[in-house]
């Protein structure tokens, strides 16, 4: 039996194939998307900006971002525990399905 993530991910992957564009809407308040979540599964992301500290959490059709200026930021910190509480998935970077096996 297929687990839900990677059916999810198998989903995904699909919509790609097909030519669906997906677009993300983008809230300016994390608490926003922190009540929207709910069981929904999510992806975050941490970036480096110029020695600034950006995150990026997508779940459902939302998603938030923000840069910090240090890794201690209380607000940081609780997006982070957020993400890892839920069980989110940390991306590392992004490419193309046809350029991902060569």
């Amino acid at each position: 039996m297929m687990s839900l993530r990677r059916w999810i991910v198998f989903i995904l992957s699909l919509q790609d194939l097909q030519g669906e564009n997906k677009l993300v809407n983008l809230v300016e308040e994390w608490e926003v998307l922190e009540e929207y979540a709910g069981e929904k599964l999510g992806f975050y992301q941490i970036l480096d900006c110029d020695g600034k500290i950006e995150v990026r959490v997508s779940t459902g059709k939302l998603g938030f971002r923000r840069e910090f200026e240090r890794a201690d930021d209380p607000e940081l910190t609780r997006i982070l525990s957020f993400c890892k509480k839920r069980r989110f998935i940390r991306v590392s970077e992004n490419i193309r399905d046809e350029a991902f096996f060569k």
